[in-house]
């Protein structure tokens, strides 16, 4: 009776041992997601066996223009930390690059190496409080990618950026100095809202009033799908009097207390920009035949903040705080 005993336990075991076997011999299978919006094109496949994801691959395409920057050296200001923490962690890749006006990222995640736990708080990653990371539901994954506005694709008939897009460089201070503000209601060289309406498109936000006898309007365009960066103008009537660029995500790469200290009152406006690049924000505004100009930079290593102001684009004076 021993024997019989021992055998049907090892028989057991070996029954055991090969339906696992079989289990990981099972054909792996491929389920392809796309996000698509706000100059962001993420796709993500998690392969499976059954209801078990094994791994999953994410690749992101990012406008710099969805950032809110003008270059790779403004976007690499705000993906590097982010990328910086997804390195040197067991089961997962991550590596990112920088074109010309877009940057592309890979991410790959091997649930047979990865601790869910400790990657469940870095950035992008979204799991639920029972997940584990042998054992990935792809159903419940699903499940969470279309709560998330994740579509399924089938196919490989992925929504992809048309070459314009990807080559189509984000607006920059160039771009901004070319709005030429009112000097009078006979101005009839000056910008109106209907030529930003043509090259920006509606606006994102449109406030009208009445006062002294004018109507006095307030447009605004988000330049980016956060809203950290948008252009603002303020008119009368037609005219656009007062201008706004301001970009959150842009901050000073030339910028430095040493800087701010080399440029004295009479500089250019034009010689400031090329000696401090892009700037976080700038206002203009006309009255008659001035116009005031207000420049701020900021270092996001210090996160000082640097204010350099202009009468008919004369430096007049400069303000550095904390």
């Amino acid at each position: 009776m021993r024997r019989h005993r021992f055998w049907g336990v090892t028989l057991m075991v070996l029954l055991f041992t090969f339906l696992l076997a079989a289990c990981s011999l099972l054909p792996e299978k491929q389920v392809h997601y796309q996000r698509f919006s706000g100059g962001t094109d993420t796709r993500l496949t998690y392969y499976a066996r059954r209801d078990k994801v094994t791994r999953q691959e994410t690749r992101n395409t990012i406008l710099y223009s969805a950032l809110g920057v003008t270059d790779k050296e403004g976007a690499q200001q705000i993906l590097g930390p982010l990328s910086k923490r997804l390195q040197g962690v067991d089961g997962l890749t991550e590596k990112i690059s920088y074109k010309e006006t877009y940057a592309q990222e890979k991410i790959v995640i091997d649930y047979s190496k990865v601790d869910v736990e400790e990657i469940r708080n870095l950035p992008g990653m979204r799991y639920s409080s029972s997940a584990k990371s042998n054992n990935i539901s792809l159903k419940k994954s699903e499940e969470l990618l279309k709560r998330n506005k994740f579509v399924k694709i089938t196919d490989n008939k992925f929504k992809k950026f048309t070459k314009e897009q990807l080559t189509r460089k984000p607006y920059s201070i160039r771009d901004f100095n070319k709005i030429k503000l009112a000097s009078s209601s006979i101005d009839t060289e000056a910008t109106t809202i209907a030529e930003l309406r043509k090259q920006l498109g509606r606006p994102d936000r449109t406030q009208k009033t009445q006062s002294s006898g004018a109507e006095r309007g307030a447009y605004l365009w988000y330049l980016s799908q956060n809203k950290t960066a948008y252009i603002s103008v303020y008119t009368i009537g037609e005219q656009i009097r007062t201008k706004t660029l301001s970009r959150y995500g842009i901050t000073g790469k030339n910028i430095s207390s040493t800087a701010f200290d080399s440029l004295e009152n009479g500089t250019d406006y034009d010689t400031v920009i090329t000696v401090l690049g892009e700037p976080t924000r700038v206002t203009v505004t006309r009255s008659g035949t001035s116009s005031y100009t207000t420049l701020t930079y900021r270092n996001r290593t210090t996160n000082k903040s640097y204010s350099f102001y202009f009468t008919n684009d004369k430096l007049i004076s400069k303000s550095e705080s904390n």
